[in-house]
């Protein structure tokens, strides 16, 4: 039975070398830059994405849904004045003025809560899958893991970028405000229209709490995948997954060996994923001299590079970090 590296080495057209054997009894962090150096992980085939439509639909639908999502927080409009007028001017009609506003507004953020439930329920299944074990021969699998891999990085690179638009979008939180604010009352409103969108008010107290976070969504990604470590008892086997798929995008980084600049941009992508997910499932962090992943050669690797819109790679890092600032 082969490790989760062997997996993923059909995709390098390469094996370890004896050096890169011996150097597992180095330091860790001295390891990672040097072990798997033949290990080039390259996610921008097209038949990846097919590999994930054909196989994991739920993870695919995902992906689709995240994408409209996003798109819809791009475009998202904000009800300031309605709101500013019913706060200074409180009357029932201006109140009502300012929920008609809003509602659309809220139904969609309830919908973004709802995404990130979702991926609360597919990160263990994504992981549990990386983390099986399978014959070295099987290349299948091989391929199911390099769907798997770009399937977390494409959810993963969803998450970064709402996150990114949720805190440059104050009015999202003002809405939210204002819409719990006076929920009991809308709640009782004769108007249809406003009575029907009004959302469950155990749902809206939760929403408010997710909304709190700066990073709700990749924060969801966390702990779903740091509760199925825990839960499984495959913390070990999770980090190894992890600092596996992190030494071959690096490798791949490092050595300017992506085939193509999409491979490239995924590569950052499960970088910094792997590097987020190992610091706050690793009860010692990634900062550790005892980590698996080199935090400080990755951050030199993706220095600079454009993540989300104009937020570069080790930004993200230090925003999402436990550990590492």
């Amino acid at each position: 039975m082969g490790s989760f590296f062997s997996m993923l080495r059909g995709s390098s057209g390469g094996h370890s070398t004896g050096a890169a054997r011996n150097s597992r009894d180095a330091e860790p962090t001295a390891r990672f830059s040097k072990q798997f150096t033949d290990f080039i992980l390259n996610l921008g085939d097209l038949r990846n994405i097919e590999y994930i439509q054909e196989n994991f639909p739920e993870g695919y639908n995902m992906l689709l849904t995240g994408h409209g999502l996003i798109q819809d927080i791009r475009d998202y409009q904000g009800g300031g004045e309605e709101i500013r007028v019913a706060i200074s001017q409180p009357t029932e009609e201006n109140e009502e003025a300012a929920w008609r506003k809003i509602c659309p507004s809220a139904a969609l953020l309830l919908k973004c809560f709802e995404y990130a439930q979702d991926i609360d329920r597919i990160i263990p299944t994504i992981l549990e899958e990386l983390c099986s074990q399978v014959s070295d021969q099987d290349l299948g699998k091989s391929d199911r893991n390099r769907g798997l891999a770009r399937l977390l990085a494409d959810l993963m690179q969803n998450a970064f970028t709402f996150d990114a638009l949720k805190a440059s979008i104050p009015a999202i939180q003002n809405d939210l405000s204002y819409y719990r604010r006076t929920h009991a009352r809308m709640a009782k409103s004769q108007d249809e229209n406003i009575a029907r969108n009004v959302i469950p008010q155990d749902v809206s107290n939760q929403m408010s709490l997710f909304y709190a976070y700066h990073n709700p969504m990749v924060k969801a990604v966390v702990d779903s995948a740091s509760q199925f470590a825990k839960s499984s008892r495959t913390e070990a086997l999770v980090l190894n997954s992890l600092s596996t798929l992190a030494a071959g995008s690096f490798n791949t980084l490092k050595q300017s060996k992506a085939d193509s600049p999409e491979s490239e941009q995924l590569c950052v992508f499960v970088l910094v994923t792997c590097c987020v997910l190992y610091d706050w499932i690793s009860p010692e962090g990634i900062s550790n001299p005892q980590s698996t992943i080199d935090i400080k050669a990755v951050v030199d690797t993706v220095s600079g590079r454009k993540l989300v819109d104009t937020t570069t790679a080790d930004s993200m890092l230090r925003s999402n970090c436990r550990t590492y600032r």
